[in-house]
């Protein structure tokens, strides 16, 4: 691999000159407030590309040749200390596609469940050091990304013309949530997420509508997939796993537990940390990522560190935890998503049985809402963030699922309007680019 030093550039240029190219992808840190995201890497041009439709019996197998490892050349000192080899996504529907997991209600879309590419080069960015690379598996690699991307033209962002926006009813919602809470009075769950859709029709250019999710939301962990024939643009701020390969340490940042954050309210952090519904939410999957992990951990080395921190994103406080552990010796990239995936934090406990009432409650397909999306290093590491504050743009429409995870003390009402609440970084850009006034 072939590092080089490159002159700072402006990410939104750079992006919007790429987009359109083949496999356009944009790993975003947005230089939000979190611990996460010191990194932003933008690619195009991938060489090849892993795409598992609907329907396969082992979906992740696809990803078991993926590794290629090789040895960092830079000749001017230190440079990215982690670098995507393949970008992309593994939909939350992949948990459905095997047979074997019973008979599913929706009728999935042949969409692609997962989708990987591979980019011989990219630019990465430095938010910390200020610093900017060119980064590819060789020098000819990275220059020859370079003279392709000093070749492009500037582009002209045209703004995307989005219909009137439909929502799940409310009140289906609501009946919803009730049903959740009558299985957790069963015994039959403790916890459960319900999400509900938003859409409207769509045309032009997706980037545009990214961008203003962007500035909508900043967050350590967005991402920006183009897949031809759809586009994934993610705001999300929850790290799913970091595995890295050499040390073998995975580790998951679970978020559960959500405040609004008012900008002259400091007291809505320690509300959120104090309360006992939040809290209960928060532990309860804390445990499930502790057993998730163990299912790939060498013995005894699965800890909680800094547990139920209040980390702020725009307009919203957080609950997150730290988990990890040792990977046994013999764990693969395969092995680690088939104890993990989908994320515990946006299914529930017992995390089954959770799914099972997900796919009876709510009223669409996830599709990539609730997957992964990331990317899989050059040592075959893998660092996936959960999709949540995700939209996608597939067949002339945007569509944008907001949810919540539900417990015994959970309040319809309030759950209702948590929904509400996360459903702003999209309702919000929306606005933007149709010129309305943002909703207080």
């Amino acid at each position: 691999m072939w590092a080089e030093r490159a002159a700072s550039i402006d990410e939104l240029s750079v992006a919007r000159r790429l987009s359109g190219e083949a496999g356009f992808a944009w790993l975003d840190s947005n230089r939000s407030e979190s611990r996460d995201g010191r990194y932003s890497f933008i690619a195009a041009w991938p060489s090849d590309e892993i795409r598992v439709e609907f329907g396969v019996e082992s979906p992740f197998a696809a990803l078991r040749h993926v590794v290629q490892r090789a040895n960092t050349v830079n000749p001017e000192g230190p440079g990215p200390s982690e670098v995507p080899a393949w970008i992309g996504y593994i939909a939350y529907d992949a948990f459905w596609s095997s047979p074997a997991r019973g008979q599913a209600r929706f009728k999935r879309a042949h969409d692609p469940i997962i989708l990987f590419r591979r980019y011989p080069a990219l630019v990465a960015i430095d938010h910390e050091n200020g610093e900017t690379w060119v980064v590819g598996d060789s020098r000819s690699a990275a220059d020859a990304f370079r003279a392709r991307l000093d070749a492009l033209p500037e582009r002209t962002p045209i703004p995307p013309s989005i219909g009137a926006i439909e929502v799940d009813d409310a009140q289906t919602h609501r009946r919803a949530i009730e049903r959740a809470l009558d299985y957790i009075g069963m015994g039959e769950v403790y916890e459960v997420n319900v999400a509900r859709r938003w859409s409207g029709s769509f045309a032009g250019d997706a980037l545009e509508l990214w961008q203003a999710m962007r500035v909508a939301s900043r967050v350590p962990l967005g991402m920006f997939v183009d897949g031809g024939d759809h586009a994934v643009l993610a705001c999300t701020m929850e790290r799913f796993i970091h595995w890295d390969a050499e040390t073998k340490t995975l580790v998951t940042r679970p978020i559960k537990g959500t405040i609004r954050r008012e900008a002259t309210d400091d007291g809505a952090s320690q509300r959120l940390r104090a309360d006992p519904k939040e809290r209960a939410e928060h532990s309860m999957i804390v445990d499930l990522m502790r057993s998730d992990l163990g299912r790939v951990a060498q013995t005894g080395t699965v800890k909680v560190a800094s547990p139920m921190i209040v980390e702020p994103f725009t307009g919203l406080y957080h609950l997150v935890s730290t988990v990890s552990c040792v990977t046994r010796p013999e764990v693969s990239l395969e092995a680690i998503l088939e104890a993990t995936f989908p994320p515990g934090s946006v299914t529930g406990a017992p995390k089954i049985r959770a799914l099972e009432i997900i796919e009876e409650l709510e009223q669409h397909p996830r599709g990539v809402y609730c997957g992964a999306l990331g990317f899989i290093d050059h040592d075959g590491g893998l660092s996936l963030a959960v999709a949540i504050r995700t939209a996608t743009v597939a067949g002339g429409r945007v569509s944008y699922w907001a949810g919540g995870g539900i417990v015994e003390a959970s309040d319809p009402h309030r759950e209702l309007a948590e929904t509400e609440l996360k459903a702003r970084v999209c309702l919000d850009a929306v606005a933007t680019l149709q010129g309305e006034p943002e909703d207080d």
